[in-house]
């Protein structure tokens, strides 16, 4: 245990907070996202990490090593661009539009999906199937 606000007493958890923070700064700044999204953006950039290989731990990732397996890293997409989530089994009838522009928050932690937020209604969709468009950012 280190006393109370002696960061240098506990220099390997402040290191990692550090390398946190600057991902999720890095990643609000390319996106052009207000300081609002920081929660999503820190979630993200933890997803990120974890999936990162680290030389002191053999070059394995902390999640081949919590669960035996390589992540697939096809899955991973630009943070803050213009996706397109498949909404048909929420559409009110037939006719409705089936996708509607929106911004990629990151990965859903409880499902295989993506987070995607509609500017439209507010609403943040988790969806499987995204088209995604990594060169354009909706909120820059």
């Amino acid at each position: 245990m280190s006393c109370p606000y002696t960061w240098p007493q506990n220099g390997r958890a402040e290191r990692a907070l550090r390398t946190l923070n600057d991902i999720t700064h890095s990643l609000l700044i390319h996106a052009s996202m207000p300081y609002v999204y920081w929660a999503e953006a820190l979630q993200t950039a933890t997803f990120l990490l974890n999936r990162r290989p680290c030389r002191p731990r053999h070059d394995h990732n902390p999640f081949f090593l919590l669960y035996g397996t390589e992540p697939n890293y096809t899955t991973i997409r630009v943070f803050g661009c213009l996706c397109y989530p498949n909404l048909s089994a929420t559409t009110p009838h037939k006719l409705a539009p089936r996708s509607a522009p929106c911004v990629f928050l990151g990965y859903s932690p409880n499902h295989m999906g993506y987070r995607c937020l509609n500017r439209a209604t507010g609403k943040v969709v988790i969806s499987r199937h995204v088209v995604f468009d990594e060169h354009q950012f909706p909120l820059s």
